[in-house]
């Protein structure tokens, strides 16, 4: 897709050296490091052209319904380690020793005023999650495997799920094909009759939980009852793991086949994250997928890292999630009441 904003050298530069006096660690002093970035923001130390994108993209979020975005040139570690895969996340705590990626991510959602949050199952709890492929999760049915990806909104089982998701391209071999491409709720119910779409919106679906979420949580199998199709213009679905909750309901059996249909139909935003490209989408405005279109070293393939953020789309949802938080942290979700 076009990229929406390219960052100049010059602004790249002044955002680095900027991020060079950051001194907390984001994975294990959070609430200081936020403060940072915000007092970066406070003190006018940020680029006018940077400040201004953001307002563009929260003003066609709202004005045109437009929910995916790129900005290229963005900073990035310059020099990353190559993580062990059996055990990456704890691996990027002994080894990532700077946080320059961390930084922007952190930066472009205050800007935006789109809080990140984290899940406490994931990652330690960490708000900044390494999207790569875990060695024991190869050909399990979850995001840190690799190959191809269903279209899904991000968790879609969960009872919290993120508005926007964030991915920042850390380590990308750029000659191997592998893109991310998103279709929007809007564009699917343009092949949808009236009924199909009253159906989808009923609450009578559920979704299995994935392999990583089920490794926390045993007893977890699927979802609570829900609707596909929520709101006036979001959506709840994975493919292959959604489901009507009663094998037997052929009108709601007739209502999947028929989404498919449409998503097969629908026109898909497509693009190749490479290395300094953050991109930022609508985790309920539409699905989204992975899919490795010509993939040569399946090695260069499997260390694509990609640093990845889950946000709300404005501060109230804070408090609307509040029961699914703990420990007087309204930024990090649970995974029951």
């Amino acid at each position: 897709m076009k990229i929406t904003y390219t960052l100049s050298d010059e602004e790249k530069t002044l955002l680095e050296n900027e991020f060079k006096n950051i001194k907390s660690n984001p994975y294990f002093e959070h609430e200081i490091f936020k403060s940072e970035i915000q007092g970066l923001i406070s003190s006018n130390k940020i680029p006018n052209g940077l400040i201004e994108i953001c307002n563009n993209i929260n003003k066609e979020r709202i004005l045109q319904g437009i929910h995916v975005h790129v900005l290229s040139n963005c900073v990035i570690d310059r020099n990353l380690p190559d993580l062990n895969l059996d055990d990456p996340v704890n691996d990027k705590y002994l080894s990532k020793k700077t946080f320059y990626a961390e930084c922007f991510m952190e930066l472009i959602a205050q800007l935006q005023n789109t809080p990140i949050f984290a899940y406490e199952s994931r990652n330690n709890g960490d708000y900044y999650t390494d999207l790569v492929a875990f060695n024991k999760y190869k050909g399990k049915k979850t995001g840190f495997t690799d190959g191809d990806l269903v279209y899904h909104s991000d968790r879609t089982y969960h009872p919290v799920r993120a508005d926007y998701v964030s991915l920042l391209g850390l380590k990308v071999a750029e000659k191997e094909l592998i893109y991310t491409n998103y279709i929007d709720v809007k564009e699917l119910k343009k092949y949808l009759d009236e009924e199909t779409i009253s159906l989808l919106s009923q609450e009578i679906f559920i979704t299995e939980v994935d392999d990583r979420s089920k490794e926390m949580n045993l007893a977890w199998e699927n979802s609570i009852c829900h609707a596909i199709f929520i709101n006036e213009n979001e959506i709840r679905y994975q493919d292959t793991f959604t489901h009507p909750q009663d094998p037997n309901n052929i009108n709601a059996i007739k209502a999947l086949i028929k989404l498919k249909d449409a998503m097969s139909k629908s026109k898909k935003i497509r693009h190749q994250i490479k290395e300094g490209e953050l991109l930022i989408f609508g985790n309920q405005t539409g699905i989204h997928n992975r899919e490795w279109i010509d993939v040569n070293n399946l090695e260069d393939g499997r260390k694509r890292w990609l640093l990845k953020t889950y946000s709300f789309s404005d501060i109230s949802k804070i408090t609307k999630y509040s029961k699914w938080t703990r420990n007087n942290n309204l930024l990090i979700i649970i995974d029951k009441e």
